[in-house]
């Protein structure tokens, strides 16, 4: 069982900036924290997980590579992502924010630089939902979340489902 548990709109880690890490001298609670997040994103079926989502303010996040031709990698500690394009439209959710879907605008492409577990430095140059869902993750790291990026008409329209959201799970509730 996963001593980590998924963080819902309205928890405080998910608004903040995450640190890196140093696999080196982190590695415990690098896996640690990469078996408890595989947890979670297969109990969620999730596309992607970002460590804030697991509770923990570090700069990884691991993608479904079943879902995403990510060239075998699923693992992306202390990315470093190059967004070009032209900016498309797509629909995206969050398991933090669950049941809001919205569409959002992001660039096309994303060169992204980042580790392995095993500390090696790898490069990806993705398009399309690949680079939208590697965008998404990374916002996570930010402390940005997608409903950030909506219009001001927009966010008042799901304000009611996000206060829902917050009440149900508890600003609190799920932060260990």
């Amino acid at each position: 069982m996963s001593t980590r548990r998924l963080q819902y709109y309205g928890s405080k880690i998910l608004r903040n900036r995450s640190r890196k890490i140093d696999i080196s001298l982190e590695g415990e609670l690098l896996q640690s924290l990469l078996s408890d997040m595989l947890e979670i994103l297969r109990m969620e079926r999730g596309l992607g997980l970002a460590a804030p989502q697991a509770g923990e303010n570090v700069r990884v996040f691991i993608l479904n590579s079943e879902e995403l031709d990510l060239k075998g990698h699923s693992v992306f500690i202390n990315p470093e992502l190059t967004v070009s394009g032209p900016l498309h439209k797509d629909e995206e959710g969050c398991l933090s924010i669950p049941g809001i879907f919205e569409f959002i605008k992001r660039p096309y492409k994303t060169t992204v630089t980042a580790y392995n577990p095993s500390g090696v430095q790898f490069s990806l140059d993705l398009d399309d939902y690949a680079a939208r869902a590697v965008q998404h993750e990374n916002d996570h790291l930010d402390g940005v979340l997608f409903v950030d990026k909506l219009s001001p008409i927009r966010k008042r329209l799901i304000r009611k489902k996000l206060s829902d959201i917050k009440r149900e799970y508890g600003q609190d509730s799920r932060i260990l």
